[in-house]
């Protein structure tokens, strides 16, 4: 049989999903999601069981990576990843496996970069991009602008669909 392999993010596993998961399926985590799922504990360690299972592997992302990441995070306006969640993009990318999450701006940056993605009780996703907006011009700006160049009205973040 041959074994699945997904990027988990932290969500999965405060659903359960590794813990209901069967022997062929294997989830690859950084160590910033470890971080945040440690506490997730019940009657057993379940989470360190999984580990010395070999069911979750800790990978560190590499640095180029993460600064790829970074950049494209910018380029699409995408401010409200976290560095965990920068991390599992980044495996997605250095690993090339699917990222499974429920997270959406995890799923929407790794769909723009063109990387696999699952959503769990979801089968269809739209890809949106962040720009700023001129409520009075109604007109688009880049992120890094923080007024209308047109008549100076405070811009406001708006997502737009690609």
């Amino acid at each position: 049989m041959a074994i699945k392999k997904y990027i988990a993010d932290s969500n999965i596993f405060y659903m359960g999903i590794p813990f209901q998961s069967d022997y062929g399926l294997r989830y690859y985590i950084s160590p910033d999601i470890l971080n945040e799922i440690t506490h997730i504990k019940k009657k057993i360690d379940g989470l360190n069981l999984l580990l010395s299972l070999q069911k979750v592997i800790v990978i560190e992302p590499s640095m180029d990576n993460i600064r790829y990441i970074n950049k494209k995070i910018k380029s699409l306006g995408q401010f409200g990843l976290s560095k965990p969640d920068c991390s599992i993009i980044a495996l997605g990318i250095q690993l090339n496996l699917p990222i499974i999450s429920t997270d959406y701006t995890v799923i929407n940056m790794a769909k723009f970069l063109l990387i696999d993605t699952i959503v769990p009780g979801k089968s269809d996703f739209e890809i949106v991009k962040t720009k700023k907006f001129c409520s009075i011009c109604k007109i688009y700006s880049e992120v890094k602008y923080m007024y209308c160049n047109c008549c100076g009205n405070k811009l406001k973040f708006k997502k737009i669909g690609l």
